[in-house]
């Protein structure tokens, strides 16, 4: 039951990312950002060092900011959402993070991790796919 309703949330999600076209621009923009910022970060590390890498990351972020498009964030496209749509999706973001959250701290407790990861190998699709 829980699985289906998590589905479900997440089938929403997905479906307001991918249908909305302002998210879909937010999206493609945020990336080209990061990349320019990772890209930055990464060459001015492997060139010299860690305070190459943070002057890499602010020239890479700059590089990105004057280089990138336009776009609003996520928040203000989901505020321009209708009420009903808005209050659904956030109850629905809301479930998801709460949910990763509890799987997140069962991880935590003694043993959770090895549970977990016994759990896992032992589904067979899984099992069939390694052995």
């Amino acid at each position: 039951m829980a699985d289906e309703t998590i589905g479900r949330q997440h089938q929403e999600l997905i479906a307001f990312l991918t249908s909305s076209s302002d998210m879909r621009k937010t999206a493609r923009s945020s990336v080209n950002a990061g990349l320019w910022a990772g890209g930055g970060a990464f060459a001015g590390a492997f060139m010299f060092g860690p305070l190459g890498g943070l002057a890499g990351g602010i020239a890479g972020s700059l590089a990105g900011f004057l280089k990138g498009d336009e776009y609003d964030g996520a928040v203000q496209a989901i505020v321009k959402l209708e009420e009903e749509r808005r209050k659904v999706l956030i109850d629905e973001v809301t479930q998801v993070l709460i949910t990763a959250g509890a799987a997140a701290n069962a991880l935590q407790i003694d043993g959770g991790f090895t549970t977990a990861l016994r759990d896992f190998a032992q589904q067979d699709a899984v099992r069939d796919g390694v052995w």
